[in-house]
């Protein structure tokens, strides 16, 4: 009779942790387990914990759904242009000696702007030439006058009269084209007439930009016909597509264009056609088409190759980056973070307070999803169930995230 009362209160004490360990109760997490899967609701909810620290380390990042165009596209490629009226090469207008350089490469200059300094014996002897000239021109002008007044009181002769106006003339324009060349060389026509010489010969910026490359150094000697300075003005950079011949008849003016460039797919910018070729390039047989962009950013520089979608009707998706989604067991998820976990998540390089947040937790669980078009590093995702839009998902280091839950899985996680 007493063995089968120590039978039964065995019983009742494994059927009541039964009940506990089913009802979700579950020991507190030590440090041991952090960083480990916890699997909940038989395996249809999978979690994994992480510390801010160990987030750092792995490189995640945090987004949230985007909303992008990614159906009911035409594909092209092409590359970022800009208007030859937003691009100048400077040289010098004379030959001279590198003297003084101003800018470094990647330094915005305003149209009118002294970039550099040169100096040359001719220039001080050309201002020289031209004060000279002045001065020989106001005396031949008296005796032009003189002379003309002699004629007309028939006191001079016709031919000294006509003599007089040739000099005259011949100086005039002596002094009209040295002044001509002074005033392409910048320099300052009213102080110079004062006798004050320019040592200087200045060369300045003809647009507004930036400065794209520099190929001179101090005491090199240019030539006229020498490349000093290439300037950009990116505010009018715009797409130069090629869009193939069966593919023309869909696009038009005013259409929108997606499109990332083709070695930084992470971001995506956007643009609307302004401009359809009239006429078919060879090889391969495609049209050029251009588009303006609308959200600009400092990387976009002309020549950049770019992969474009242009929006012939307009459906947009859910959408997140590639890198989001991961594979396991045949089927997608992406990770999402639980609101009640870390009250902040630190981006890459951003400085984060002294209250301990490296060793804040933070939970993320495992979602499966539906995959629709892939395209321009962006996949159209459908969640399992629904999801708020202000939710925050692993948008890079997702596969990471699957590691860490699989190493869980190997026999340090607990599992329910």
């Amino acid at each position: 009779m007493k063995k089968l009362t120590i039978r039964h209160t065995i019983l009742l004490a494994t059927t009541a942790l039964w009940l506990i360990l089913s009802l979700g109760c579950k020991p507190e997490k030590t440090v041991e387990n952090e960083g480990h899967s916890h699997s909940a609701h038989g395996g249809h909810e999978e979690e994994v914990h992480l510390l801010q620290q160990q987030m750092e380390v792995m490189g995640i990042e945090l987004g949230q759904f985007q909303y992008l165009d990614l159906s009911a596209t035409v594909k092209a490629s092409g590359h970022l242009e800009l208007p030859p009226q937003n691009k100048a090469s400077l040289s010098a207008v004379m030959r001279g000696r590198v003297k003084q350089i101003n800018v470094l490469e990647g330094d915005y200059v305003k149209k009118g702007q002294t970039l550099a300094l040169l100096e040359h014996p001719d220039f001080i002897e050309m201002q020289e030439q031209y004060l000279a000239s002045g001065s020989q021109l106001r005396f031949l002008e008296k005796e032009y006058l003189r002379k003309q007044q002699l004629f007309g009181d028939s006191i001079s002769s016709a031919k000294a009269y006509e003599q007089a106006e040739s000099a005259y003339r011949s100086a005039l324009a002596k002094v009209n084209g040295l002044k001509a060349k002074l005033q392409m060389l910048d320099i300052d026509m009213n102080t110079l007439e004062q006798g004050r010489f320019v040592s200087d010969m200045p060369v300045r910026s003809l647009i507004n930009g930036y400065v794209r490359s520099i190929k001179i150094n101090i005491g090199m000697f240019v030539r006229p016909e020498q490349e000093m300075f290439e300037i950009l003005d990116n505010e009018h950079i715009h797409l130069d597509l090629m869009v193939y011949a069966n593919d023309i008849d869909q696009v038009k003016n005013g259409q929108k264009v997606i499109f990332s460039l083709t070695n930084a797919t992470e971001e995506v910018f956007q643009g609307e056609i302004f401009a359809v070729g009239k006429s078919f390039e060879q090889e391969p047989k495609a049209m050029r088409v251009h588009a303006e962009i609308e959200n600009k950013t400092g990387n976009l520089l002309p020549g950049m190759y770019v992969d474009a979608r242009i929006v012939v009707r307009e459906q947009k998706v859910k959408a997140l980056p590639d890198d989001a989604i991961v594979t396991d067991g045949g089927l997608p998820y992406i990770f999402v973070l639980k609101p009640s976990s870390g009250s902040h998540i630190h981006q890459p390089g951003e400085a984060h307070d002294n209250e301990g947040s490296p060793h804040e937790e933070h939970v993320f669980r495992k979602i499966e999803v539906s995959t629709g078009i892939k395209d321009i590093g962006y996949t159209e995702v459908v969640p399992a169930y629904n999801l708020p839009d202000h939710i925050k998902i692993v948008t890079k280091g997702a596969f990471y995230l699957l590691a860490e839950m699989k190493k869980g899985e190997g026999g340090h996680g607990h599992h329910h």
